[in-house]
């Protein structure tokens, strides 16, 4: 497959973000935000487009040639999604995206996990918001080579990567690429598994 990993332009956002709704369509956490199967197919693309619009006004987003993956990635010092940053990112209007319930749902799960971010991992250092291939190119090297510009980033200056998953398959993945796990922890409220891993 000819492809190379770029920047992401506005005229990329949709396709990113259809691209992101697949790859995270069986993915524990939004199986828990959108029980409803087609409701998660209907709405996961505007979720994603807001995290992707959220990461390029304060962050970096990367895609592929085609679009059929990207990643959303915050700087150091700038890992802090503030209430500010929220409404001025437009992250703010997922309850009405979403529905209250299902928004409910999500950033309950997140506050939880987030409680563990900085204590483990202080800054300065990236983190990686958002990642994800659409699954009918998995197994093409794509995820890995999303990740490589900031984790190149992070090496030359010396900040470790830190990100979480819900996702089981994720954790061999991202242990092949030196990242190591922190904590395996369970969400008391929706019984969600979770891990965070560290790079250095």
């Amino acid at each position: 497959m000819n492809n190379e990993v770029r920047l992401i332009l506005e005229k990329d956002v949709d396709s990113a973000a259809a691209s992101l709704a697949k790859a995270f369509m069986n993915d524990p956490l939004q199986n828990y935000a959108f029980p409803d199967e087609q409701e998660r197919m209907e709405r996961s693309p505007a979720h994603f487009k807001a995290g992707v619009e959220y990461g390029m006004k304060f962050g970096e987003v990367y895609t592929t040639t085609h679009g059929e993956g990207a990643v959303v990635c915050l700087p150091p010092n700038g890992t802090d999604i503030t209430p500010e940053k929220a409404e001025d990112g437009g992250l703010n209007k997922l309850p009405q995206l979403l529905g209250e319930e299902q928004a409910n749902r999500f950033f309950s799960v997140l506050d939880f996990i987030g409680t563990y971010h900085n204590q483990d991992v202080p800054e300065p250092h990236w983190y990686v918001m958002i990642l994800g291939v659409d699954p009918a190119f998995h197994g093409k090297g794509l995820g890995k080579a999303l990740l490589q510009p900031v984790m190149k980033k992070a090496e030359a200056n010396g900040e470790p990567v830190y990100l979480e998953t819900a996702q089981p398959a994720n954790v061999p993945f991202y242990e092949k690429l030196g990242f190591k796990v922190i904590r395996e922890v369970v969400d008391p409220t929706s019984g969600l598994k979770l891990w965070t891993f560290r790079k250095d």
